[in-house]
């Protein structure tokens, strides 16, 4: 019921942090808070344009850019660049050429879609307002029944997500008879309010990138009398028609993604329900049978290699497993370790260790204690001994063979472990069949949640919980292996509690093997002193037991532990494996485009 309990908060937080993004949005680099576009037609036709953009600069950028898209005009002339810092505007001066950090200056560039303006102000960790005017040419079309304003305010190319954009439309003349028609395209959650008779606002909160926002207004056609884009055709109706098969698209996709809706949720609740009663099932009918656990460490499974503890205990297989399997060999006599230097002085620049191959493999070791030494001894080293130097010289000249060997080493422990019996392989084909189906369901829930239904997070819960639960199953410990898993964590908490005291008198009568597997399982040496400190004192007394003496000496706290130091960058690649109206679909056919950005 403990690890079913972890397993449930895991799973919890887990879809915690996956639906958080989902409501929250993630910090950008660069971010518009807002754009408002101030655009006022003509009477030739024209379209008068003052946009005020704020930039949000959480990361150190040169300037900014805003990209018009001249497509359906005869061009943008009259462009002027301010900085708005309260009711005070800063003139920024147009040059022919500018450098990164360069300052109030800006450059406009002829692009093959239209033109690029570029605004020089250094910036970080701030907010700028940024005034750009300037004048589209022949844009409004005077049909022989209506005026036509088609234009595309944000264009699909822009890159940067905008808080809020707002766009409000000035016609040259008020409509007293109620003959303007008002019409925006874009995202769904945008909004058309009529503020006088010839004053429309265009609002759409959360823009994301790539998504464009244009208005279409029809206004009686003397509004535009002057203007030169005149086309000798009656429009009015087929404008109003094209409209209503915009509108028309938009309910039938929305009726669609409702019975879609519905479906997936329908399916979400009852795969949910399902393969949240299998598992329950799953966890009472697996239920262990109760055992008596020891007091101490003495009851260690001495047949489970360090190894193959650290395994079923979910440790991570690195180097400190690495030696303690070393040691254990060293205590079976099949290796010994000493140094390359005849020498005492362990504190010596440059001192080296060696791993001697004592005698040969046989049976009586598990088939990834072989591995191990005819991995290091045979095929790193000369097949007599391996140096700490050899071993990190090798691993660094053949890092991806090194590491093909440290899987097989991994795969032969897994090999051991399962042929001893303690995992449970009955369960894996229905942990398999689990796992598919909370995959299944965590699309399935995504796809309810983007429909904004919370039924998708019901979903996700479940779908999470059942994905951890077929994973454990399928890697389910046999009765006899949960056992052994119990002693061993019984075992690291009786030594974090309760550290081993070892005085002089009982010294060299102390051989327990509960180091070796401490050290495997990630318990820490708590001598009362270090080795560093009684040294030649410990030379003496472990004389004829090296594995002991050389536990200490990898384990010495003090900063002169030149054989963990060794044996660490020897292994360093191995340690380091352990983010008003609406708006309608459809449209794009307007006049314009553009976005903005920073550089």
């Amino acid at each position: 019921m403990k690890r079913l309990f972890q397993c449930f908060i895991i799973t919890l937080l887990a879809v915690l942090a996956i639906s958080y993004p989902i409501q929250v949005k993630a910090a950008e680099d660069l971010e518009i808070k807002e754009w408002v576009v101030d655009a006022q037609v003509q009477s030739n036709g024209d379209l008068r344009i003052v946009e005020d953009i704020t930039f949000e600069f959480n990361d150190k950028f040169n300037g900014v850019f805003r990209e018009i898209v001249t497509k359906g005009t005869s061009g943008v002339v009259d462009i002027k660049v301010e900085e708005i810092t309260g009711d005070l505007a800063t003139d920024y001066m147009l040059v022919n050429d500018a450098d990164k950090g360069d300052s109030k200056v800006y450059l406009v560039k002829e692009e093959k879609k239209g033109i690029l303006i570029q605004i020089f102000s250094p910036s970080k960790n701030e907010e700028k307002t940024f005034r750009i005017s300037y004048m589209v040419k022949n844009v409004a079309v005077r049909y022989n029944d209506t005026g036509e304003l088609y234009y595309k305010f944000l264009g699909n190319e822009n890159e940067t997500p905008i808080e809020m954009f707002r766009v409000n439309i000035k016609l040259p003349m008020a409509d007293t008879k109620n003959h303007v028609k008002v019409f925006a395209h874009g995202p769904l959650n945008g909004k058309i309010k009529k503020v006088n008779d010839n004053f429309y606002s265009l609002s759409v909160k959360n823009v994301p990138r790539k998504t464009f926002v244009e208005g279409r207004i029809l206004f009686p056609k003397e509004f535009i009398s002057e203007s030169s884009r005149v086309e000798n055709i009656d429009n009015y109706n087929n404008i109003l028609e094209e409209e209503a098969a915009f509108q028309e698209k938009l309910v039938r996709d929305r009726e669609r993604n409702e019975a879609i809706r519905k479906v997936l949720k329908q399916l979400v609740f009852l795969t949910s329900v399902i393969l949240l009663i299998i598992c329950i099932l799953f966890i009472l009918r697996l239920k262990r049978p109760p055992f008596y656990l020891e007091d101490g460490y003495q009851s260690l499974p001495l047949d489970c290699t360090p190894a193959m503890a650290s395994l079923i205990t979910g440790r991570h297989l690195g180097s400190n497993v690495i030696f303690a399997t070393i040691l254990d060999l060293c205590r079976k006599d099949y290796v010994k370790i000493s140094r390359k230097y005849d020498d005492l002085d362990y504190q010596s620049k440059g001192q080296d260790y060696v791993i001697s191959q004592k005698r040969q493999s046989d049976n009586s070791l598990y088939t990834h204690e072989r591995y191990l030494i005819q991995w290091l001894i045979h095929k790193v080293g000369d097949e007599k001994a391996v140096s700490m130097e050899g071993i990190e010289r090798y691993s660094k000249k053949n890092n991806t063979e090194f590491m093909q060997s440290y899987r097989n080493w991994k795969e032969k422990i897994k090999e051991d472990t399962e042929a001893r019996g303690y995992y449970d392989k009955s369960k894996t084909k229905e942990g398999g069949l689990i796992i598919v189906v909370s995959f299944f369901l965590f699309i399935l829930s995504i796809s309810v949640l983007i429909m904004e239904d919370l039924t998708g997070l019901l979903g996700l819960f479940v779908s999470m919980f059942a994905f951890i639960y077929g994973i454990t199953l399928s890697n389910r410990l046999s009765d006899f292996g949960y056992q052994q898993y119990k002693k061993f964590i019984h075992f690291i908490k009786y030594m974090n509690k309760y550290p081993i005291d070892l005085t002089d008198d009982d010294l060299v009568d102390t051989l327990d093997t509960s180091l070796i597997y401490g050290m495997s399982l990630g318990v820490k040496n708590k001598m009362k002193d270090s080795y560093s400190s009684r040294a030649k004192q410990y030379e003496t007394l472990y004389s004829n037991h090296s594995w002991l003496l050389w536990y200490f000496v990898f384990t010495d706290s003090s900063k002169q532990n030149t054989l963990n130091k060794r044996f660490s960058q020897s292994f360093v690649s191995i340690d380091s494996q352990s983010s008003g109206g609406g708006f309608s679909a459809g449209g794009g056919g307007g006049a314009g485009g553009g976005g903005a950005g920073g550089f």
